[in-house]
């Protein structure tokens, strides 16, 4: 009954619900404190981090999100603490989360191991006013659509663990260990938060005095779906310029894969980064939409008194 609006926005938000709970990012290596809590206090100084992603551009009610990570100065030497906001949209439902992560470190001879811990909330809400709605008939006269703006708020936890050298890292997390209930409707059991597993590596080789070479991966799996992985090479020239390719798995049966991701980006300096990151559709859903786009920015608030001592980059 539902036309042009109703219908991709329900079939997104069935998306969503079972496969993709957890937004996706392309420039994943740049937003590792989002997936994983054992990453929080990886430095000794405060960094932010900023993510604008508009998924499947051009298609009604697509996913977008926006995104700010706060990674905390470590404590003393072993503690490290961090924060996430992200702000989701697709169709008539939009989706605000809010994390604190702790994570506690111990030094293996040159490289770090950290075991972290996530509490998290969100807010969900479906805007039935939504003025994008229409039907053939009257929306009113349908009893199975409320005419309200209906909110609900969850609690969850996770747990990580974080390996890194100046070349190498590993890491695995499960942000989300309890099935919340995310049915609007407080008499049924549907819809849940699932579990979400993430595992990502990657390592950095050098080519020559000026360019290194870093590829990287993540795994990713969800509960009654199919899993994915994200492959990824990019080189870096002199530290500052860097240029790369991931290969998404995904689609459906048929399907050479979901994406191929360009991602380029510059270091403004030893404080600031941008990047940006293009995903051209490989799945069925590229007839109707133009590609993903996403947008990052860092800042390192490197105190002067420690600047100096930033010279050869920690690159994990």
């Amino acid at each position: 009954m539902m036309k042009n609006i109703l219908l991709p926005i329900l079939l997104l938000f069935s998306l969503s619900l079972f496969s993709q709970q957890q937004q996706m990012y392309t420039q994943f290596m740049y937003n590792k404190m989002g997936l994983n809590p054992a990453f929080a206090g990886n430095e000794t100084y405060l960094s932010a981090t900023l993510i604008y992603r508009d998924q499947w551009n051009g298609f009604p009610g697509a996913p977008k999100a926006q995104v700010l990570t706060v990674n905390l100065p470590r404590l003393g030497k072993r503690i490290g603490l961090g924060v996430n906001l992200e702000r989701q949209t697709i169709g008539i439902t939009e989706k605000i989360t809010y994390e604190a992560m702790y994570a506690y470190k111990f030094f293996l001879g040159e490289g770090t191991l950290s075991m972290g811990m996530n509490v998290s909330g969100r807010n969900y809400i479906q805007d039935y006013t939504d003025n994008r709605l229409f039907a053939i008939q009257d929306i009113t006269m349908d009893p199975a659509i409320p005419q309200t703006l209906q909110s609900r708020n969850l609690f969850n936890a996770g747990f990580g663990v974080y390996f890194n050298t100046n070349k190498f890292y590993f890491g695995a997390s499960i942000p989300r260990m309890i099935k919340a209930d995310i049915d609007f409707d407080n008499n049924n059991l549907f819809s849940t938060e699932v579990r979400h597993l993430f595992l990502m590596t990657g390592g950095t080789f050098i080519v020559n005095n000026d360019v290194r070479f870093t590829p990287q991966l993540m795994f990713r799996a969800a509960e009654n779906t199919p899993w994915g992985l994200d492959l990824n090479g990019s080189f870096t020239w002199k530290d500052k310029y860097s240029a790369g390719m991931t290969y998404r798995t995904g689609g459906s049966r048929g399907d050479l894969g979901e994406s191929i991701d360009l991602i380029v980006g510059m270091q403004l300096s030893d404080r600031m980064m941008i990047g940006f990151a293009y995903d051209v559709t490989l799945s069925r859903i590229r007839v109707i939409d133009n590609g993903s786009l996403e947008f990052i920015l860092g800042y390192n608030f490197i105190p002067r008194k420690i600047k100096t001592i930033v010279i050869n980059p920690r690159y994990f």
